[in-house]
């Protein structure tokens, strides 16, 4: 049985089982009351009679009659009870029992109250909470299902059995992933010191953690504590990270540090930092921090990341506030605290809470709000973490039942509902076993695909207090989504400021507009889940078509994708301007069908600017000059008869075919040769 000391008081469950005396077995003809003879039913008799006869001898002369009538149901129940009163009190196995009574409902499933209720019963001694959850509501609903009442010894377990339905359902959860791999140390951080306090970057190039322990320093004869705030790359959420080190200037001048979180676009950092207050020594305040661009000479960009700053509108002098969470969309932080207001215990003493801030106008934060029942509870909830997709929150608790400590639990909210209002969350889910344990889970992340879990943990296999890694079963994953990210280059002639970057969802026509950095940096998160095709298209006025493919439905999910832009004025200008992305089935005109979305992009480009261009098809040079200019004219043709399907005035667009006599890249090389292989367009009027 897969269960701990938090929920071992359903055990009371296992109350002893009465065999029905004067149960009413049918009339004649009956399947369930067959006519039994004179001597299987004095055998019966005796079975049943608790005061004449022990257990044993009971239990035997069941056995007896079932030899003298295969099809005596009577004793077959009875029988099945008794071995089940047997097992319970020597604490042995159930499978006898557990047949016999199967055997009864198969044949008989409304005979007796005391069936559903026996079943579930040995279900829940046997781990199959599944099975237990069945057969107990069976039992709530005999009435109701039956027509017959319930006998006076089962209405007493009635209400037994419905307070018990919510541990059941626990351990429901808690087991269900019982047999996934178990969670492994993350050894490219690990080190005999302890890391906590994990933060991933939505892209997954960053890893946020803690690192304490004790150093020697040469010349001293003691160690001495330490606790570094620290930081580790990586090149791709493929690729390992690298061992981690300390963050530099201006971090670490002080110790104590209650974790991070990072924003979309990696530039901005929310961390918690001890700051003493009078009469509180162990004050720990919300900061932010930005990773600014310092210097750019074309060649090379200098970041450096600022002095962080107090989050005055969130910290109290007399609280603690911590673990900071910033939404993708950056408009809300969640964070976890203790301070007047946060939900009393028992004792009315406050206990952890998390809270949740939305952004004003001004880039401030207002006023901090606690998440409403069932997030928080007046057990200790802190540690919150909101995936990328914008609505899943993973976050640690105490609460009860559990399975001991602190463990990692799961809430979903209504996309439509503000995350202080009551209703906004689903009922928590606990990640249960392999993850947590007996002992305290806590801080756990995810990369954007929802597929692996960061958090932190001591248990077997650890050198301590290290970050672990789990891949997360698909029923407590986030929706699946994916970084896109990238730089925007701004052509002579136009203003950063008047360019509009947004995310174009093809099926769905949505519309997902992007948030460009002084820096010219973007990123932005794409719902997988949707399963649509997502273009990435960039437009000011002046400037020349640019879009191209971020997601492919038909092709595997990517774990993050890189979409550098360049915006150039078209105004004055005879220079072509590729169509990025226009692919085409090999040695054919047959455009792809991913392709055929960013035509409609190029479309719609073209009706709201009025523009007359050229269609221009180039190749590389395999094959023969010839091949290569009739493949060109047939392609640029294609696009032409396309976009006037799409409702561009014909006199608007022409086509020409060039082969492979301009090309843009050395022919040597296979990029090269993808490089030549392109369709421009180049303004006519």
């Amino acid at each position: 049985m897969r269960c701990t000391s938090a929920i071992s008081s359903a055990l009371v469950l296992l109350c002893a089982a009465a065999i029905p005396a004067g149960t009413a077995w049918g009339q004649d003809g009956d399947p369930c009351a067959p006519e039994l003879e004179a001597k299987t039913l004095k055998l019966i008799e005796k079975g049943k009679d608790k005061r004449k006869y022990d257990i044993d001898k009971r239990i035997g002369y069941l056995e007896q009659a079932l030899e003298e009538q295969e099809e005596a149901t009577e004793a077959r129940f009875a029988l099945g009870l008794l071995l089940f009163n047997q097992a319970r009190k020597n604490r042995g196995t159930f499978s006898a029992a557990r047949t016999l009574l199967l055997d009864v409902h198969s044949a008989c499933p409304d005979l007796d109250a005391d069936l559903p209720y026996t079943l579930g019963s040995i279900a829940f001694a046997e781990g199959d909470f599944a099975a237990s959850m069945d057969w107990f509501n069976r039992f709530i609903q005999w009435e109701q299902k039956t027509g017959k009442p319930l006998p006076p010894r089962a209405t007493r377990r009635l209400d037994d059995v419905r307070a018990r339905l919510p541990e059941i359902q626990f351990l429901l959860e808690y087991n269900a992933h019982a047999d996934s791999p178990a969670p492994q140390v993350l050894e490219s951080v690990a080190t005999r010191d302890q890391e906590y306090l994990p933060a991933v970057s939505a892209d997954g190039t960053l890893l946020f953690f803690t690192r304490a322990g004790e150093r020697k320093a040469k010349g001293d004869l003691v160690s001495q504590p330490f606790e570094s705030f620290s930081w580790a790359k990586r090149s791709g959420p493929s690729t390992p990270f690298n061992a981690g080190e300390p963050m530099e200037d201006p971090f670490n001048k002080t110790a104590g540090y209650g974790g991070a979180s990072i924003s979309v676009d990696n530039r901005s950092l929310f961390l918690a930092i001890k700051t003493p207050e009078p009469g509180n020594p162990e004050n720990i305040d919300l900061y932010a921090a930005r990773y600014a661009l310092l210097d750019d000479t074309g060649d090379e960009t200098v970041y450096l990341w600022s002095e962080p700053s107090p989050l005055t509108a969130l910290n109290t002098p007399d609280g603690w506030e911590s673990q900071p969470a910033v939404s993708p969309n950056g408009e809300w932080l969640y964070f976890a605290a203790v301070r007047p207001g946060t939900t009393p215990d028992a004792q009315g003493q406050p206990t952890i809470d998390i809270l949740v801030s939305g952004q004003l106008p001004d880039g401030t934060w207002g006023e901090a709000k606690v998440l409403p029942s069932p997030i928080n509870t007046a057990s200790s909830d802190k540690a919150p973490y909101l995936h990328p997709d914008g609505s899943t929150l993973y976050f640690a608790s105490n609460r009860s039942p559990g399975g001991g400590g602190y463990d990692i639990w799961m809430s979903k909210k209504d996309s439509a509902a503000a995350p202080w209002e009551p209703g906004a969350w689903s009922r928590p889910v606990n990640l249960g076993i392999p993850l947590n344990t007996p002992g305290d889970e806590h801080g756990l992340v995810t990369s954007a695909d929802g597929q692996t879990a960061y958090f932190s943990s001591r248990r077997a296999g650890t050198l301590g207090l290290d970050i672990m890694t789990w891949q997360l079963p698909q029923a407590l994953r986030a929706r699946a989504s994916v970084v896109v990210k990238g730089q925007m280059k701004v052509g002579e002639g136009l203003n950063a400021e008047d360019v509009k970057l947004e995310l174009r969802y093809a099926q769905s026509r949505q519309a997902q507009s992007i948030s460009l950095g002084d820096d010219g940096a973007f990123a932005a998160v794409v719902d997988l889940s949707v399963n649509e095709d997502v273009l990435i298209v960039a437009k000011a006025d002046g400037a020349a078509f640019n879009a191209g493919i971020v997601v492919d439905k038909d092709e595997e999910d990517p774990a993050l994708v890189e979409a550098n832009l360049t915006v150039r004025s078209i105004k004055g200008s005879d220079a072509a301007f590729e169509i990025e992305d226009i692919r085409y089935a090999s040695g054919s005109a047959v455009i792809g069908r991913s392709s055929l979305l960013l035509l409609d992009l190029f479309a719609e480009y073209l009706s709201e600017t009025g523009l007359s261009v050229e269609i221009g098809g180039h190749t590389d040079d395999v094959g023969s000059d010839t091949d290569n200019l009739r493949l060109s004219e047939a392609r640029s043709r294609a696009v032409r008869e396309y976009l006037i399907m799409q409702g561009v005035p014909s006199t608007s667009i022409t086509a020409k075919g060039y082969g492979e006599s301009r090309p843009r890249a050395d022919n040597g090389t296979p990029a090269g040769r993808a490089k030549n292989r392109r369709t421009e367009f180049r303004v006519t009027n």
